[in-house]
């Protein structure tokens, strides 16, 4: 299974990684992969995320060296993980790990904890 080409998030996303990376100093694209991970966890399909495009991350940026970790688990949470929507997909469950770690997450330490507590 092919990942999308970019992943296009919404202005409101980009400015919630804007401010993890602030309280972090994590980049954004390992910021969305943290956001992917999370929201994978949830089985109910994520909100659609919407509003005016804001940042967009390229499949090597945004997947690294874990593309077929984090395509095999998206695979596990999609119907059509391979299909022309599977970019929007992706950024809905950017975004809603996003705000989940936004509300949680005020330093490296918080991040720490969090996947910690997943474990």
């Amino acid at each position: 299974m092919n990942a999308p080409y970019r992943v296009v998030l919404s202005e409101m996303t980009t400015s919630v990684l804007r401010s993890l990376t602030t309280k972090t100093g994590l980049s954004a694209n390992l910021l969305a992969r943290f956001a992917m991970l999370i929201s994978f966890e949830d089985n109910a399909p994520p909100a659609t995320d919407g509003g005016k495009a804001g940042l967009t991350i390229n499949r090597a940026t945004l997947f690294g060296g874990l593309e077929p970790f984090l395509m095999s688990a998206f695979a596990l949470r999609s119907k059509d993980a391979s299909g022309s929507g599977a970019g929007k997909e992706l950024a809905n469950h950017i975004a809603r790990g996003a705000a989940h770690l936004n509300v949680r997450v005020q330093s490296l330490t918080d991040l720490l904890g969090l996947v910690h507590d997943l474990s």
